[in-house]
């Protein structure tokens, strides 16, 4: 399949990263801003709004990642690797630098380890929390390279039955964590699911796929039938976290069918493809913005909103910054690589 770019995707990846942007900033804002405290409650009672916009993030990832491996053979393996590292790593390593400045809790050890985007693998800590959902994009995209190894990329039964398969898995984690009251990690394989499900989705939006469509529609059902039951078994026990089958099973509903609808109506705008542009930046630089806004004290008497638009307008600016001078020099060198590799 023809790689292209589809501006309604970037869009949906600036929705995603501004979307996050506003869980995280209306949650830590909201503890001492009484504007954002009945919001801050709704969306912890009944919506996960960070869950619905990282949905949307690993979709559009399932959907772009495993058509940017080109080629045959060892060469396209090392060309999506390299493809990979220059476009994750360098903006990562600024962001993990920056945090452990910051906030002066970690120790030199821990942060090394870290710069590896794989420290929840040794049991090391993540700097910034989100952190998590990086190492799970990694494991897709181990996965995919995998795929294609045994040439099964474009197979869309294969496909659809991996994207079963991990649905599959998550019920069998939520089982055991309802019975044994133990916190596995169902996002993990949920996400998969997700990642899987958008590479053949991608079929029916792109070339109208009639198989792709009839596939989806299966997914859809047994999206539709699992996921209360999963949510009801892995998250009706509250770790914690304010967690709860309902806001769970909303959430996955409310980000495939956002999904769903971006890909349906394939709106966009300059503005929203920009932030998609800038969105890793956005994604892994504002929860730095979050813990600095907090700490300055001559914002104390502003108000929760304004704080959030403070976090969103600073982080967008810096997230412009770090684009050009880092992420997209970065980019085009692992590009020039890659042409080096495939002329070799």
């Amino acid at each position: 399949m023809k790689q292209e770019r589809l501006g309604y995707l970037d869009s949906a990846r600036g929705l995603a990263a501004i979307g996050v942007l506003f869980a995280h900033a209306i949650a830590s804002f909201s503890e001492k801003s009484l504007d954002l405290i009945t919001l801050a409650s709704f969306t912890e009672s009944y919506l996960d709004l960070g869950k619905i916009f990282l949905i949307l993030f690993f979709l559009t990832s399932g959907f772009v990642i495993p058509y940017s491996i080109r080629g045959e053979g060892r060469n396209a393996i090392k060309s999506f690797v390299l493809s990979r590292f220059f476009r994750l790593y360098p903006v990562y390593w600024l962001s993990a630098i920056l945090g452990f400045i910051l906030m002066g809790t970690f120790t030199l050890k821990e942060l090394l380890v870290n710069l590896t985007m794989l420290q929840q693998f040794f049991g090391v800590e993540n700097i910034i929390g989100l952190y998590w959902t990086l190492q799970l994009e990694l494991i897709f995209y181990f996965l995919i390279a995998l795929t294609f190894v045994f040439n099964r990329l474009n197979n869309m039964k294969f496909l659809f039955q991996t994207s079963v398969f991990f649905l599959l898995i998550s019920l069998v984690m939520a089982v055991v964590r309802n019975a044994l009251i133990v916190k596995l990690p169902l996002a993990l394989p949920l996400s998969l699911s997700l990642m899987y499900f958008s590479s053949y989705y991608r079929y029916y939006v792109i070339s109208n796929s009639f198989y792709a469509s009839k596939l989806s529609n299966y997914y859809f059902i047994f999206f539709g039938i699992l996921i209360p039951i999963i949510s009801y078994l892995g998250y009706n026990y509250d770790f914690g976290f304010n967690e709860s089958w309902l806001k769970y099973t909303l959430s996955y509903f409310i980000g495939l069918s956002l999904f769903i609808g971006i890909c349906h109506f394939k709106h966009s705008s300059l503005i929203m493809e920009y932030l998609g542009k800038v969105s890793y930046s956005i994604y892994v630089f504002h929860p730095l913005a979050i813990f600095i806004i907090q700490r300055v004290t001559i914002l104390d008497s502003f108000s929760g909103f304004a704080k959030v638009i403070l976090v969103l307008g600073s982080t967008i600016l810096f997230s412009h910054f770090t684009y050009s001078l880092i992420e997209q020099p970065s980019i085009n060198f692992g590009r020039k690589l890659r042409k080096r590799i495939v002329k070799g």
